[in-house]
């Protein structure tokens, strides 16, 4: 008889469970009514402010939100979107995108954002897979979106351009808004139903849809509290320019400052002045910074021109923040660093901490957020603590699935992070590496499946593998290809010009930043599959081979 394997090693969160609401996101946000909630946003006043344009400073409160997005849940209604339907929102950070959402949820319609830089056929694969009915487009887009429009089922799908004022030809926020009325009730099993549609890449084929549900939401905020840095209104303020399209944006910018009763203010993107200038202009307490971004701000000669006093703590999440660079920051700027680690699939929270937890715990990730079970496991056996092990999870938080897929889940309703991490004595997590193929472009996801499938419809090329290198430099990876010449092609010319072809065709996080180099054969296993680690190890040679020629 085979060796029979040792029960499974389960850690559990040490935090007490919270009370998990089994409503809708706009009434957990919003109560009807301030006594019909036992929780703390049911008593913020309407007049605060909820979100700040942080180039223009214009402000949104929260009784402004409130009521116009029920009036563009009206229009949704008039414009044949019903409950359960999909909606795109596709832009850069604006308060307009805000109001989008909100509505979209008022209406019980699925948010489906998009990732900004997305080229047309991107687009369209998401729009399709989702089956959106109605598309929120920032007015600089719209041509890209007519490219797009050309591939989708829904040709004649209703457009709604994310402005505040009128575009001629052109429906805009403004022109839905309808009558305010109550928002679409999701209470108890229909808490269940799908709220957000995020799209995560996978380590095979294009990105899949992510079933987030309105109680996998309610729960991630509920749950978040008691661990996370502990704010209060009137006093704390986030700055994000993090995008919204994405899980870390859509939960830490758009939906828990809400609870919290403090407003976020908005960027559209990362820009260093700008960033800075919104810190001094609104007293911003807690930033939310991805790795890429403490080093520029670490190195930054324009930090000293601006008063930063505010700022209390930062977060750094979507990749890991090596140790040096954490103990740098905190050091100039005289202020806490914290992590937590998490992913699309989980709402994101995993692990988290707040500021007087983090001394000594540079590096680490946190601990279990309430609810929450973990494994850690290796060749399919539990490893003790101090050992790594991928992480295997389980809890309220996790997605209801792929959209369209099989079950993705182990026995037990455990599901499988790719990452591998250790855990202390102290229930303390720390994520040491990555079992899956995804490349990390400053916290956004490559997946080199799709690379490598718009590469080999390069008329010159036959063959290629696509790994990640990581760059000192940027405190990130960067996409590399390794491909295999056609006959009669030009070897010479080839990087160059495929270089050029693959940045008209993908997002701005997907360019092949780190370098395309051309072999005589990829290296594949017996049954086909790329040997990425073979790939790695000659990349990580060649990479630390250049950058030290860059140095003489």
């Amino acid at each position: 008889m085979p060796a029979q394997l040792p029960p499974p090693r389960i850690y559990h969160s040490d935090y007490p469970v919270p009370i998990l609401p089994a409503i809708s996101v706009f009434h957990y946000l919003f109560p009807p009514t301030p006594t019909a909630s036992v929780y703390p946003q049911g008593s913020w006043s309407p007049s605060l402010p909820a979100f700040i344009d942080g180039v223009s400073s214009r402000v949104l409160s929260r009784g402004e939100l409130r009521e116009t997005a029920l009036r563009v849940a009206d229009g949704l209604r008039r414009l044949g979107v019903k409950p359960g339907d999909a909606a795109t929102i596709w832009g850069a950070n604006s308060l307009e995108w805000v109001l989008a959402a909100y509505g979209c949820v008022a209406a019980g319609v699925v948010v489906s954002p998009a990732n900004a830089a997305y080229a047309p056929h991107e687009l369209a694969h998401q729009m399709n897979d989702s089956g959106a009915r109605v598309a929120f487009i920032a007015p600089d887009l719209l041509p890209t979106f007519e490219e797009a429009r050309k591939e989708l089922k829904y040709k004649d799908i209703p457009v709604v351009l994310l402005s505040d004022m009128p575009v001629r030809g052109h429906r805009v926020l403004a022109d839905i808004y309808g009558v305010a009325s109550e928002a679409v009730s999701f209470d108890g099993v229909r808490a269940h139903e799908t709220a957000w549609l995020c799209y995560s890449s996978g380590t095979t084929g294009l990105p899949k849809g992510v079933m987030t549900t309105h109680h996998n939401i309610t729960t991630q905020i509920q749950t978040t509290m008691p661990v996370f840095e502990k704010l209060e209104s009137g006093r704390d303020v986030i700055l994000g320019f993090l995008p919204l399209n994405h899980i870390y944006g859509t939960i830490y910018m758009l939906l828990l400052p809400l609870a919290y009763g403090i407003p976020t203010v908005l960027l559209p993107r990362f820009d260093e002045l700008a960033a800075l200038r919104a810190i001094q202009t609104h007293r911003v307490t807690l930033p939310l910074f991805v790795p890429p971004v403490v080093l520029r701000l670490l190195q930054s000669s324009n930090t000293a021109g601006f008063d930063l006093s505010s700022l209390r703590v930062v977060m750094s999440a979507a990749a890991p923040l090596q140790e040096d660079l954490s103990a740098a920051f905190e050091n100039k700027f005289r202020v806490k660093v914290i992590q937590a680690y998490g992913m699309t699939e989980a709402t994101p929270g995993i692990t988290s901490m707040s500021s007087a937890m983090a001394p000594g715990r540079a590096g680490w990730s946190g601990r279990l957020m309430p609810t929450y079970q973990a494994r850690l496991v290796d060749e399919g056996a539990d490893v003790p603590p101090g050992q790594p092990g991928e992480l295997w999870v389980r809890g309220p938080n996790i997605m209801k699935g792929y959209l369209g897929k099989e079950d993705c889940f182990e026995p037990g309703g455990w599901f499988r992070t790719g990452d591998v991490a250790v855990i202390d004595d102290e229930g303390w997590f720390k994520i040491v590496d990555r079992m899956k193929e995804l490349i990390k472009y400053k916290g956004l996801q490559v997946a080199p499946a799709e690379l490598e499938a718009l590469l080999l419809e390069h008329p010159d090329i036959v063959d290629t593998g696509v790994i990640g290198v990581y760059d000192k430099a940027q405190v990130t990876e960067l996409p590399r290809a390794y491909v295999v010449a056609a006959p009669g092609a030009d070897r010479a010319r080839l990087p160059a010009a495929v270089d050029a072809w693959v940045a008209a065709r993908v997002a701005q996080h997907k360019r092949l930043r780190g370098g395309i180099v051309v072999i005589d054969e990829i290296p594949k296993s017996p049954s086909g599959k790329i040997l990425r680690k073979e790939l790695r190890a000659r990349a990580e040679k060649e990479w630390e081979g250049a950058e030290s020629k860059a140095k003489l």
